[in-house]
């Protein structure tokens, strides 16, 4: 608090027992998507052709190196929260942590379509 009841900025208090359950709630997501992504690697031509199409194998592999890695993460996060004491939690922490709902997918299109131009062509 700035003082006179002032906050600054945006800060969100969750208990640390809470903050370790929403953490392994993303470390769980994180493992199922990276088992995904490294069973996609390794199916065979028979089973793909019976399902959508082939993901480049490049693709499943870094998407399951990322997923795991995020694991890593969370987890290492996780085993640092103290679960008796109280987490002020800022917009940055709550990103990097994942603690947020995640965008439904045509949100996610809108805010792409939305950006300017110039933010696409520099992050190619």
């Amino acid at each position: 608090m700035i003082g006179d009841g002032v906050v600054d900025g945006l800060k969100l208090t969750i208990p640390g027992d809470e903050l370790r359950r929403l953490l392994e709630e993303r470390i769980a997501q994180h493992e199922r998507s990276a088992a995904h992504w490294r069973r996609e690697l390794v199916r065979s031509a028979d089973e793909q052709a019976n399902d959508e199409a082939q993901q480049p194998d490049e693709m499943c592999a870094n998407e399951a190196i990322r997923h795991q890695w995020r694991v890593d993460v969370l987890a290492f996060i996780r085993e640092h929260i103290e679960p008796h004491e109280t987490y002020r939690i800022g917009e940055d922490d709550l990103i990097f942590a994942e603690l947020l709902p995640a965008k439904p997918w045509f949100v996610e299109q809108e805010e792409s379509k939305s950006a300017p131009a110039s933010d696409s062509r520099s992050s190619g």
